[in-house]
């Protein structure tokens, strides 16, 4: 039996919305501690956010608004998380800049990164 149009186009449309909420270990690019993270005024940028580790990293993206996201990962003894969680579990929002509601996340010689809430 044929499916109708409208049957086909829910299930192609639901196959991109899994497939864009979801973000394999494989497509995290290695980078280096110091250049990770930098302090970024453009519009687009919407901001850093962690995406869980691993025994061996920690994994972050850089969201955009008009350009395409950057998955990223450290390893772990390039930036010490005070708070793990397993990789994709849960997300949280890191930035450089403190106020009396962020608490610390991270550090390492570099850069203090702090959840923002």
């Amino acid at each position: 039996m044929m499916k109708t149009l409208k049957e086909n186009a829910h299930m192609f449309f639901g196959v991109i919305l899994f497939s864009c909420n979801t973000v394999e270990v494989s497509n995290f690019d290695i980078d280096i501690a110091e250049d990770a993270f930098i302090i970024n005024s453009s519009s687009n940028f919407v901001g850093y956010y962690y995406k869980g580790s691993d025994a061996h990293f920690h994994y972050f993206v850089s969201r955009w608004d008009f350009l395409k996201d950057r998955f990223f990962k450290l390893k772990q003894e390039d930036l010490e998380v005070n708070q793990q969680f397993n990789f994709g579990t849960e997300e949280l929002r890191v930035d450089f800049f403190e106020d009396e509601s962020n608490i610390e996340f991270g550090y390492n010689e570099f850069y203090k990164l702090f959840i923002v809430e």
